[in-house]
């Protein structure tokens, strides 16, 4: 008895271990757009002709998506856009978001084409901290991802690779979100290797930042591209999108 009251005592003292929470994820395996129902999927940016969910080219499962934009996707004068509401975070200076997914593309970028975006809110205000985006290389020579911070990266280019048509690869981020550029972080894996890890500002005032996975990109040069999402996860630990 003495020994079985020792054992619960020191379990009661003993602090619970915290688990890892997925707060989103999106696999497609549903065969349908339904895990996105909570976080948006506007007529307007995700019509059967803009997304379409595909069996033959699939990182993982039987479905991934397909989102694809045209000539005439005008989302306002200065943009053509096709996209997925993606998860909003609330976030407040110094904490931490970790989000991975898969994408690919069957032929190389005609122009740049932004895929990836966290952007603060409330209206009226619209932050647009960081983009990641595919372009070609300026030589004709093959196609480049890229990170940036900023409106669309204008505060500065911070992170380019090679882009390898054909096959899959796997984007892995921690944001560490801070208006001080000397407190904030961004660290990011590609293919599983980590290839940035730089002190940045992450954010701006807003308590709130929302991704959209799809294309957007400039109306002056309009043309159809493709690419291919697979395996959203954001959670509240990095394990989780690390694996």
């Amino acid at each position: 008895m003495t020994q079985n009251f020792v054992i619960l005592f020191l379990l009661l003292l003993t602090p619970a271990s915290a688990s890892a929470k997925i707060l989103f994820k999106a696999d497609f395996e549903t065969g349908d757009l339904s895990q996105w129902a909570q976080t948006g999927t506007r007529a307007q940016n995700a019509s059967p002709r803009n997304v379409q969910l595909v069996t033959d080219i699939v990182h993982q499962g039987k479905y991934a998506a397909k989102i694809t934009i045209h000539e005439d996707d005008v989302f306002n004068p200065s943009q053509l856009r096709v996209q997925l509401g993606g998860p909003r975070v609330t976030v407040e200076e110094g904490s931490d978001s970790y989000m991975s997914f898969s994408l690919y593309m069957a032929d190389p970028p005609k122009d740049r084409d932004n895929f990836f975006y966290w952007e603060g809110n409330p209206p009226p205000r619209y932050n647009n901290v960081m983009t990641w985006w595919v372009e070609p290389k300026p030589d004709g020579g093959g196609t480049l991802i890229k990170y940036g911070t900023g409106n669309l990266g204008r505060n500065g280019t911070e992170w380019e690779a090679d882009f390898p048509i054909g096959q899959w690869h796997k984007l892995t981020m921690h944001i560490h979100w801070s208006e001080d550029p000397a407190k904030g972080n961004t660290r990011l894996w590609f293919n599983g290797k980590l290839v940035l890890d730089k002190k940045l500002k992450t954010k701006g005032p807003e308590s709130v930042y929302f991704c959209q996975p799809g294309i957007h990109r400039s109306p002056h040069r309009p043309s159809v591209d493709s690419i291919y999402f697979d395996n959203f996860i954001l959670a509240d630990t990095l394990e989780e999108v690390l694996k």
